[in-house]
């Protein structure tokens, strides 16, 4: 039973990390898009005046705006799939918290039982309890 509980809490242990690590992939790719969406907003606005609104220079502007716009959709169909996964991880690490606690209680119950027996076979003598004829 401890061996069985001993790697529970290594997968617990695993579990855990797992979660955060997805947490912090979602971190990052969620900056990463807010990067983007911040490019792609200036971009717009150096499209809209001065020098980039016309001419070879507005064509590249254009060019880069949609390459953003491509990039943004992609990056949030990634934190999309990001924060599915953290949540896969985080609902897998309590799982294995709830194992791990059910083992634990299941261990200490079985600890009292022999405890309990063992203090009601000490006090009890044997063989010398009265027979009925």
């Amino acid at each position: 039973m401890r061996r069985k509980i001993e790697r529970l809490e290594r997968i617990e242990r695993l579990r855990k990390r797992l979660h955060e690590l997805s947490a912090w992939r979602l971190a990052v790719v969620t900056q990463e898009r807010e990067k983007l969406t911040l490019a792609h907003k200036e971009m717009i606005e150096a499209l809209s005046e001065g020098l980039m609104a016309f001419g070879p220079a507005s064509v590249a502007g254009t060019r880069r705006v949609r390459r953003l716009e491509t990039e943004l959709a992609q990056a949030g169909a990634a934190e999309k799939a990001m924060e599915k996964r953290t949540l896969d991880d985080g609902r897998m690490a309590k799982l294995a918290e709830g194992s791990l606690d059910a083992a634990r209680e299941t261990f200490r119950e079985k600890e009292e039982r022999r405890s309990l027996e063992e203090l009601i076979e000490a006090t009890i003598p044997t063989g010398t309890a009265p027979r009925k004829s």
